[in-house]
């Protein structure tokens, strides 16, 4: 596997610099994941623009992390895994909820958690092709049409990170090694 460099803030080229401390700002430290998406200033600013307008969605915290881990598990990214679950922790996502989902179990003990999963996973297994059944199923559950396409790009914005941490073999962050994940 390619292992590409992780940057830094001050390593970064000049034009991934402002959005790799902008996000270190955001998070508290430059996390690893994103290190490797600075060797490209337009990939750094366009994960950077669209964390930024996520976090104006109307899903709360920890239903973006129901879908961060489910996408994950299905892409079978580790270093994501390990930072949405550390992500769900702090949103507040029942533990039983995050274990079922990095288990890659189909049914969560909340009812709600459990279809927005079960979309997450037809959004990916179909590309996007889901049936009447799974789209009923998660507006049955209470979430509105403004929310599936949140969820739609929730799904596209996790993709891109597992991804690049698989290309780039991104190393896990310190930070994140107590929730280490296998595939």
């Amino acid at each position: 596997m390619t292992v590409f460099t992780v940057h830094s803030v001050e390593s970064a080229p000049e034009a991934s610099r402002q959005p790799l401390g902008e996000l270190r700002q955001r998070v508290g430290f430059v996390p690893n994941l994103a290190g490797n998406i600075a060797g490209s200033p337009v990939a750094i600013d366009a994960f950077n623009q669209l964390q930024r307008a996520l976090r104006q969605s109307t899903l709360t915290a920890a239903e973006r992390e129901v879908v961060g881990i489910a996408v994950s598990v299905a892409n079978r990214c580790a270093w994501s895994v390990a930072a949405h679950t550390a992500f769900a922790e702090r949103a507040g996502l029942a533990p039983g909820v995050i274990e079922a989902l990095r288990a890659g179990k189909d049914e969560l003990p909340d009812e709600r958690a459990s279809a927005l999963a079960a979309f997450t996973r037809a959004v990916l297994r179909t590309g996007g092709l889901v049936g009447r059944r799974e789209l009923d199923a998660v507006l049955g559950a209470g979430y509105s049409e403004v929310q599936v396409l949140e969820v739609i790009t929730q799904a596209a914005f996790t993709s891109m990170a597992n991804w690049v941490a698989s290309v780039t073999g991104t190393p896990l962050d310190a930070a994140l090694a107590s929730k280490a994940w296998e595939a």
